[in-house]
């Protein structure tokens, strides 16, 4: 049996909109200046574009400009956090078969689910873009150092 390559998935950048709150998801234009909040209107502007890119690797964060990001699985944490739940639930009538399973489906995502680039000072999502070795897991040191830096309102 051959597997597939994966297929690439489109560029997009998510992020919460400092006016309302509200999360913003949006296709990834190279020539795009900025990015409208559907709810509110507000205008929020991007600081990089194409130039942000190296080989098909982003470098820099597409709306604030850092270069500092990590990379994580992009999967819904919390969806994670229930399947597990669900199946220590489960383990007393199943003599704990159900955290076999369930361990056995996150380790299946795990290499099926793709990355996910997120900004350690704006938190904005880039998905879609090639794999930058540069950035790697989470790392606490680095968030507490971006958080205690003076930032401009």
């Amino acid at each position: 049996m051959k597997l597939r390559a994966a297929r690439p998935r489109r560029r997009s950048l998510a992020f919460v909109c400092p006016a309302c709150e509200r999360p913003i998801y949006a296709p990834f234009e190279a020539s795009a200046r900025s990015i409208d909040c559907a709810d509110c209107g507000r205008t929020n502007p991007l600081r990089e574009g194409a130039h942000a890119l190296a080989n098909d690797r982003l470098e820099r964060c597409i709306r604030c400009g850092l270069d500092r990001l990590y990379r994580q699985k992009d999967f819904n944490r919390k969806i994670g956090l229930w399947v597990f739940v669900a199946a220590a639930i489960l383990s007393v009538p199943t003599w704990g078969v159900s955290l076999l399973v369930a361990t056995l489906i996150d380790r299946a995502l795990y290499y099926a689910l793709g990355d996910v680039a997120i900004c350690y000072g704006c938190n904005t999502q880039h998905r879609g873009f090639g794999r930058n070795p540069a950035h790697g897991d989470f790392d606490l040191h680095v968030a507490e150092a971006i958080e205690r830096q003076p930032r401009a309102v």
